[in-house]
């Protein structure tokens, strides 16, 4: 009799163990099948995924863009619409991989570079006005140049440190604090500049011209 319960025992289990057996496959063709599933949706979750940067300078609109995590500051700059004809290009690095919250600077020309940039243009659109009819005016062309490149002025709420270091009596130290004042507060007016430690009515009064926003 004992003997006969060993038997149904061990049979018993060898059933179970048969029936358990035939759900591992399936089980493990399950559990791939959900793994596929979490890994497509992930992928799909870092396509869909953007970082804001803050774009500003000598581009045609600066401000807050989205783009891909990973772009570099080439891309920034073209969702921005691209430089304008008065950035400085070669001082912008355009291979700098951007980061959610970064900002990217195309720094402008200085003053003294607008000046022989406006000039170089001006003798090449005089020199291709005197190719064509008479009736083209030399004149029309000029003054779309000038209002292109605003008098070379220093814009406050954008200039780099060499830039603002070109305005009349402001050197190293004040250009520092003028970057300072414009990370805390930013510049609603030419006239907030005289909030600066260093900067009274009379070295305002110089620099005025070459001021703009």
């Amino acid at each position: 009799m004992a003997q006969l319960n060993k038997k149904i025992i061990a049979v018993a289990v060898a059933v179970v163990f048969c029936v358990l057996a035939s759900f591992w496959p399936q089980q493990r063709e399950e559990n791939m099948l959900e793994l596929e599933q979490q890994a497509m949706q992930t992928e799909e979750a870092a396509a869909e995924a953007k970082i804001t940067v803050y774009v500003s300078g000598a581009v045609a609109k600066p401000g807050l863009h989205e783009i891909v995590p990973g772009s570099r500051a080439v891309d920034a700059i073209e969702a921005a619409g691209g430089m304008t004809e008065e950035a400085n290009k070669d001082r912008v690095n355009l291979a700098k991989i951007c980061k959610d919250g970064m900002q990217v600077n195309v720094p402008r020309l200085s003053a003294k570079e607008l000046r022989k940039l406006k000039q170089a243009q001006n003798v090449y659109i005089a020199d291709n006005v005197n190719a064509v009819d008479n009736a083209v005016q030399p004149v029309n062309y000029v003054s779309a140049v000038q209002q292109d490149y605003s008098d070379g002025k220093i814009r406050l709420n954008s200039a780099t440190l060499e830039e603002l270091e070109e305005l009349p009596g402001v050197g190293e130290v004040t250009a520092q604090r003028i970057v300072e004042y414009r990370n805390l507060h930013g510049f609603n007016k030419i006239e907030d500049i005289m909030n600066v430690k260093g900067i009274g009515q009379a070295k305002f009064n110089k620099m005025r011209p070459y001021l703009d926003l």
